[in-house]
């Protein structure tokens, strides 16, 4: 059992290799938006899209979610745009190249589909901890042990079932939690990314580890990569990326039953080759 451990570590460099991807590779997706290689209808498209987020923040500096986006599109191009699932997931896709590209600034677009957890010790006044929440005192009061030992260390998981479990370990040892859906990632992970660069200013020495909580399939394994990867190829985050749950060992070792690999997934090839 240790030789299997060794061998399957998950770290972003083995997923990457997995999934037939360059080391220093995001997604497909993560390429910027060039309006003039549009077709006229995308382009018209992109460009409404592009002008009404920048013009409504500008009025009023609040972050636009892509469904305001969407319905604005619906009524303003009739015609060109429909209010359809297709219509929609290409804008997600849109909306996503042009912030890369610098068109739409990261924070101009909401997040609304994560959850965070997160209990922070106050600091030494253990009045102002009571304060805040007085069943919490007890935690709250003191330093944050992580602060003191230079370390920033985050758990990101996809599966939101599992929010309530993983809270209770996570709170215990004021670790952050953060539970996204899917590939929709980009636009939590930029504001994680914000996050800790407040940690690490005026920090000469600190570590981070990611750790990640995703299914055992082709799907949760490339998730896994794909978070992993915003955050070190993208975002340039210094990290360590650890994968907590689910590994092949603990499959093995817990008896879990079977379940079969979709193999209409695009990614089932590759993880059929690692796993079968």
């Amino acid at each position: 059992m240790m030789e299997e451990k060794n061998m399957f570590n998950y770290t972003l460099d083995e997923l990457q290799e997995w999934y037939g991807r360059e080391k220093g590779a995001v997604s497909k997706s993560a390429k910027p938006l060039i309006l003039d290689r549009l077709k006229e209808k995308h382009r018209m498209v992109a460009q409404e899209a592009i002008s009404f987020i920048n013009k409504s923040y500008a009025e009023q500096p609040t972050p636009l979610s892509i469904r305001q986006v969407h319905y604005h599109l619906v009524h303003q191009l009739l015609g060109v745009y429909s209010n359809t699932i297709k219509d929609y997931n290409k804008l997600i896709t849109l909306i996503l190249k042009a912030r890369i590209g610098g068109l739409i600034p990261w924070h101009m677009i909401s997040e609304t589909e994560s959850l965070v957890s997160q209990v922070v010790p106050a600091g030494m006044d253990p009045e102002a901890a009571i304060k805040k929440a007085l069943e919490e005192a007890q935690k709250q009061a003191g330093l944050n042990p992580w602060d003191a030992m230079n370390k920033y260390v985050v758990v990101f998981t996809e599966k939101r079932e599992l929010q309530p479990q993983l809270e209770y370990v996570t709170n215990n040892y004021f670790v952050r939690l953060i539970s996204l859906r899917g590939y929709g990632a980009w636009s939590r992970l930029y504001r994680e990314a914000l996050e800790y660069q407040k940690f690490i200013k005026d920090r000469d020495k600190y570590e981070m580890y990611a750790f990640f909580v995703t299914d055992h399939d082709p799907s949760g394994l490339d998730i896994n990569r794909l978070y992993a990867s915003i955050l070190k190829n993208f975002w340039k985050i210094d990290c360590k990326d650890h994968r907590v749950m689910l590994k092949h060992d603990q499959v093995k070792s817990e008896n879990l039953p079977p379940a079969p690999t979709k193999v209409k997934d695009p990614r089932a090839k590759w993880y059929m080759k690692k796993f079968s």
